[in-house]
């Protein structure tokens, strides 16, 4: 790393308006994080290992089918939104239409198994897939984020996923007050989506959304979007896999409790995710302007990106990593000791996290994302394999082992093997050197 780092240059008004959006998104995510202490670790005691692991195990079968709804059009949608705002309307229409025909032949093909083919699954399993599949619509509710994301007005989804934590938690309290089955648990997972998604639509029209019920969909813009956008719903799918197949593996090789215990310190693993996710929102804009200037100002503002992010996902891990003892039994209560381990090692994924988040927009920027299609599924494959070999080696804290192992192949190892990623592989690799080189910055001050 050299002088050209000093500060953020991506210019003084992107800068402003970018750590608005952020501060909003992360506004969001401090109201979540208060929730999950307060409601989440009280629903895991009240489940205990066994239900929390089967409503988990649940929750993950839903999440692999849910990434063929949403089509992988975040990325793209985004980036088209803010490069073409005169097409809005045209863009969000055919990726709602695209998203709920998804939605639709996704919830039917999903029951159809149930129906046919769910023999692994005990009763209560199929019951509470069948109240999640619901969720599968949520990618198609939710179309108007993208467009609050794209347009900097992240305060305004902000106050609708905020508005739908609280009703959720509201919900949940009820339900352990009043000892409800477990299947209403997943139920409240629903009725939180759907606020939200009442949240979105209406704070988004009050916005101007571009967005006309009567709007028809473009054959042409269709075929633009989806042909960009297969492989990332392929990659998607993938990373989704080697961030749910755990939960699954551990489920029919361990059972519930092992999904349980796994999934008490990955819950506060995955509470940080968002944090990348709305670093690149927020700084997508800034990074399409910086390119403007010219190869060396964008290739700056690339560095300075990851550098962030490895410096957030570092503050985040060493710290969590040395108190997780302390966490765990805090929030969850002695009958998830276990979990503790779990979570020293898991949280160590966050960092390959936050820089492929950062890695994944510039392919997409780029316009390789087959190749970031081929990483994800190399990453996927691998934490199959390594979970085969690991989980009965030593149980969940080898799933974290896998997790963390398949993160740092798919989302860093992978660039500094393909030639034409090398030069993204590098800036990776400087932005994780950070712990040792961050002193070149303090000198620069």
């Amino acid at each position: 790393m050299h002088g050209s780092h000093r500060g953020l240059s991506f210019g003084t008004a992107w800068v402003k308006q970018a750590a608005t959006n952020f501060g909003w998104l992360a506004v969001e995510r401090g109201v979540r994080l208060a929730l999950s202490v307060v409601v989440g670790f009280w629903v895991a005691r009240h489940l205990g290992p066994a239900g929390f692991g089967t409503l988990n195990y649940c929750l993950a079968l839903v999440g692999l089918w849910g990434i063929f709804p949403a089509l992988g059009l975040d990325q793209v949608v985004r980036r088209e939104l803010i490069l073409r705002p005169e097409r809005a309307d045209q863009i969000l229409v055919n990726a709602f239409g695209l998203r709920t025909a998804g939605g639709l032949i996704t919830v039917g093909l999903l029951i159809m198994v149930l129906v046919t083919g769910g023999g692994w699954m005990n009763a209560e399993e199929r019951r509470v897939v069948g109240v999640l599949s619901l969720l599968l619509f949520q990618p198609a509710l939710t179309v108007p984020d993208l467009w609050l994301q794209a347009t900097l007005q992240a305060k305004y989804a902000t106050a609708a996923q905020t508005l739908a934590l609280i009703v959720g938690a509201i919900v949940r309290i009820g339900l352990i007050l009043f000892n409800e089955p477990l299947w209403s648990f997943a139920a409240a997972v629903v009725v939180e989506m759907l606020a939200a998604a009442v949240g979105l639509w209406w704070l988004g029209w009050r916005r101007s959304l571009p967005f006309r019920l009567t709007g028809r969909i473009d054959g042409r813009t269709t075929k633009a979007l989806l042909s960009e956008a297969w492989p990332l719903m392929f990659a998607s799918l993938a990373i989704m896999i080697y961030m749910r197949i755990d939960a699954v593996m551990l489920r029919q090789m361990l059972g519930p409790v092992a999904v349980g215990i796994y999934s008490a310190a990955v819950r506060i693993s995955e509470i940080w995710y968002f944090i990348p996710v709305a670093l690149a929102s927020s700084l997508l804009p800034a990074l399409l302007h910086k390119r403007t200037g010219g190869e060396a100002a964008y290739q700056r503002g690339l560095q300075q990106y990851l550098d962030l992010n490895a410096a957030i996902a570092y503050a985040l891990a060493l710290p969590i990593a040395f108190i997780s003892p302390w966490v765990i039994r805090t929030a969850y209560g002695s009958a998830y000791a276990g979990a503790a381990g779990v979570l020293a090692v898991h949280i160590w994924s966050s960092v390959f996290v936050f820089l492929g988040v950062a890695r994944g927009q510039w392919l997409v920027n780029e316009k390789m994302v087959r190749f970031y299609l081929v990483t994800t599924i190399v990453g996927a494959i691998a934490n199959v394999a390594l979970n085969l070999v690991l989980i009965p080696w030593s149980g969940p804290l080898g799933a974290a082992w896998a997790t963390v192992i398949s993160y740092a192949l798919a989302a860093w190892l992978s660039s500094l093997i393909y030639p034409p990623a090398r030069a993204i592989g590098r800036m990776q690799t400087r932005a994780l050197l950070l712990p040792l080189l961050g002193w070149r910055y303090l000198r620069s001050i």
